[in-house]
């Protein structure tokens, strides 16, 4: 039985420009944006990689699926 599982799609990272258009903001906001974020993360012992943000989680702080 080969039967499709829809899978989750798998969060990827955006970069400044990518953050700046989402949020319709400057690109220099958008590297304080990443900061903020890759801090927060930082500090829960997570890995960061610097000028990017996982997809997941910005969106889950910016776009919150409302029930």
């Amino acid at each position: 039985m080969d039967e499709k599982v829809a899978k989750t799609p798998r969060p990827h990272m955006l970069d400044a420009d990518e953050v700046a258009e989402l949020l319709r903001i400057k690109k220099g906001s958008a590297y304080e944006v990443i900061r903020r974020i890759n801090a927060e993360q930082e500090a829960r012992g997570r890995v960061v990689i610097r000028g990017r943000v996982r997809s997941d989680v910005f969106d889950s702080l910016y776009f919150p699926e409302v029930d």
